[in-house]
């Protein structure tokens, strides 16, 4: 299967492209989240750790093996310091573990999409068609506390099954045959959380019923995800605590003062 993986050069010059566009687009901060592409069976080139998204270059991304440990000699920043991978390495190396078809994994931390959740927002509810074509189902993991061991171990079985995985409290995490679908599926994901705010301030409204929602699945996979069937034993697209907050009247001005704000920055 390493013919299919794309060469180390490509993959370094495809990591800083996206990287930039990542903190361009501010789909993370400065030094927030990370990026990966598989080269070969067991081996990983990923972007370094502590470094700013939007001056990355190609020469910056680092290879590392299936244990997560850099390959070749030591690279260093401009400031003299070796560079590292991530300390969320392992996360992307478990998305691997549990599904070899995959190609890249992004962990980005897009802004609405935090935003929504944190206000008991849920992004597993199908209230637009289009979400299902670009996206699949959004899930919600249970929250892990960030670069410990807990974060692999807790989200294993939903990257099993979801493409497109919230981290409550901290980011989200996308996959994909390759970086660019992976980059697809995280603009999905915040955009489609910037219409899912608007719908609950506007004073909500009702998901697409389930029987469209499954004839939309198989319009857009024929081959049923593994979520959608009953025997892969896939974790639910929400955790069972997840609660479904309505926002009032005070909290619906101070939500549209921040949409406002960040309308302004965009």
């Amino acid at each position: 299967m390493t013919s299919a993986w794309i060469d180390e050069r490509t993959a370094r010059q495809q990591l800083a492209e996206v990287a930039r566009e990542i903190y361009g687009r501010k789909l993370s901060g400065a030094t927030d989240g990370n990026l990966s592409i598989r080269i070969g069976d067991d081996r990983f080139v990923t972007t370094p750790s502590g470094m700013h998204k939007g001056r990355l270059t190609p020469a910056d991304m680092l290879v590392v093996d299936g244990q997560g440990q850099a390959q070749g000699p030591h690279q260093r920043r401009r400031d003299g310091k070796v560079l590292k991978p991530s300390s969320e390495i392992a996360l992307h190396l478990e998305a691997y573990r549990r599904r070899p078809e995959i190609g890249a994994v992004i962990h980005a931390h897009p802004p609405m999409a935090i935003a929504y959740t944190l206000a008991g927002g849920r992004l597993s509810e199908t209230l637009v068609s289009e979400v299902v074509f670009a996206v699949g189902q959004i899930a919600t993991a249970p929250y892990t506390t960030p670069t410990t061991a807990q974060v692999p171990a807790a989200l294993g079985e939903y990257l099993a099954c979801y493409d497109c995985v919230i981290l409550p409290r901290h980011g989200s995490v996308t996959l994909g045959p390759d970086l660019d679908t992976a980059l697809a599926r995280l603009d999905a994901l915040e955009h489609t959380s910037w219409i899912y705010c608007m719908v609950k301030l506007m004073g909500g409204a009702q998901p697409i019923a389930p029987g469209e929602v499954d004839r939309l699945f198989q319009l857009a996979r024929p081959q049923p995800p593994p979520y959608r069937c009953a025997d892969n034993a896939c974790p639910p697209p929400e955790p069972a605590s997840a609660p479904a907050a309505a926002i009032g009247s005070d909290d619906a001005r101070l939500v549209a003062a921040v949409l406002q704000a960040l309308g302004a920055g965009r």
